[in-house]
């Protein structure tokens, strides 16, 4: 009964997102007609074809690989150094005092902003990965410190006066509550370090990545494999999201 339920859900799930995509497709091409000039505004079939020429070619995977490897370093490193300092915030608040404006101004601060000013000092891989990196950190850190400031101090001082061993405190108190605030934390780190990514290699020329295709095509107005290339990035983006969500739920479970 319940595999019954759960393959009506997914054939519903996928005959809704066939549907919308058609849909989408539909309007595309009625747009591209009415506007005439493949310059502008290709029509589907042309940029399918050069979505598969993309695909297809021999340097495809190479390139990609090494966008996503660029974007999951950024992430990795903006994690990792955002739980830190909020636990380090958390325990020592003159920290947090100095900490916490320097973040917010990041936080506040346009990506456009960040890849120009760190351009003139940085370049090759780098770039992208401290961009990556400058997007996720605030995100994580804001929510860890939340998690720890929401932790019920009766909660806490019970474990104080039973000496429950630091182990166990780690296990069965902090980390449920971090795990609560920090999940959704890394859904929206991944899409925006993602984004971030793509934008920083369109902007600063990095070489082996999708934006360096995109500026190669976008010189000589080739503007169907830009879409196409476009296309990519969004199923990427949804396939590494997806992914994520689904990491999470393992663990959870």
């Amino acid at each position: 009964m319940i595999t019954s339920i759960t393959k009506n859900k997914l054939f519903r799930g996928a005959v809704k997102i066939v549907a919308v995509t058609a849909l989408c497709l539909l309007i595309w091409e009625i747009c591209a007609l009415i506007r005439n000039n493949e310059f502008v505004l290709p029509r589907v079939l042309t940029t399918l074809k050069s979505l598969v020429e993309i695909i297809t070619s021999r340097g495809f995977f190479r390139i990609v690989f090494a966008t996503i490897l660029r974007v999951l370093s950024g992430l990795a490193l903006g994690v990792a150094f955002g739980i830190i300092l909020a636990t380090v915030c958390h325990f020592i608040p003159f920290v947090n005092a100095f900490v916490s404006p320097i973040l917010s101004i990041v936080k506040a601060t346009p990506v456009a902003s960040f890849i120009v000013l760190l351009w003139l000092s940085l370049s090759g891989n780098s770039l992208p990965i401290l961009i990556a990196f400058l997007m996720v950190l605030p995100i994580v850190w804001q929510n860890d410190l939340d998690a720890y400031n929401s932790l019920p101090k009766a909660m806490v001082e019970v474990t104080q006066i039973y000496n429950v061993s630091f182990k166990k405190r780690i296990k069965y108190l902090y980390l449920p509550q971090l795990f609560n605030f920090l999940a959704p934390a890394f859904i929206t780190s991944i899409g925006l370090a993602w984004k971030s990514e793509i934008a920083t290699e369109i902007i600063a020329y990095t070489t082996n990545s999708i934006g360096q295709q995109i500026n190669n095509h976008k010189q000589f107005t080739e503007t169907s494999f830009v879409f196409a290339w476009t296309i990519i990035i969004v199923l990427l983006s949804i396939l590494l999201e997806s992914g994520t969500k689904y990491l999470l739920r393992r663990y959870t479970k």
